[in-house]
């Protein structure tokens, strides 16, 4: 080949390459929406799996602390919130006392009796899952929601988030039962 014809050629690649691609990749997504990916097949799954079963495990530990009324111990196992939202609604006094005493006041005045254990967690732990057909979940790496099917067949959401590298309760406000959705 001789060099002008070379030399052609040479223009006509560079000229190519200048173009652009034709392909053209999406942003990445923002930082607080990316997770780190296993490429090991079932990693993930084994992963969810796993946090399924320590954060009932969870569930179950701080249902037997309130049933037993070792309402000390169980306060290590609230998130900080959900000892907020205790120490405001029972007037103050600490977690523990609020527990025992089994009384909140509601924004509106109104003072009720609360159970630790149905208001905390729920009325029966027996039948525990990680999901409900139909549902839509709101998880992400260090929160859990896990669901009791109670004895009158409603659902009600158990949500767990990490604190302190373990798994804690998260409740704000009363629980809420709901009928499960239709198959």
């Amino acid at each position: 080949m001789s060099l002008p014809k070379l030399f052609v050629l040479l223009l006509g690649l560079i000229a190519c390459g200048c173009r652009g691609s034709v392909y053209s990749l999406p942003a990445p997504p923002p930082k607080e929406e990316r997770r780190a990916v296993s490429l090991i097949p079932g990693e993930e799954q084994r992963k969810a799996e796993e946090a399924y079963l320590d954060a009932r495990a969870r569930i179950l530990e701080i249902n037997n602390l309130l049933a037993t009324k070792r309402y000390d111990e169980v306060t290590q196992l609230l998130s900080l919130e959900t000892q907020d939202w205790l120490q405001t609604l029972g007037g103050g006094g600490e977690v523990a006392e609020v527990l025992a005493a089994g009384k909140l006041t509601l924004p509106n005045g109104e003072v009720v009796d609360f159970d630790p254990v149905t208001t905390l967690v729920a009325e029966d732990v027996s039948k525990l899952s990680d999901r409900v057909d139909g549902l839509e979940e709101h998880e992400t790496p260090s929160r859990k929601e896990i669901f009791a099917t109670l004895s009158s067949g409603k659902i009600q959401k158990i949500v767990l988030i990490t604190e302190g590298g373990q798994w804690v309760l998260h409740r704000t406000r009363l629980p809420e039962s709901f009928d499960p959705p239709p198959k």
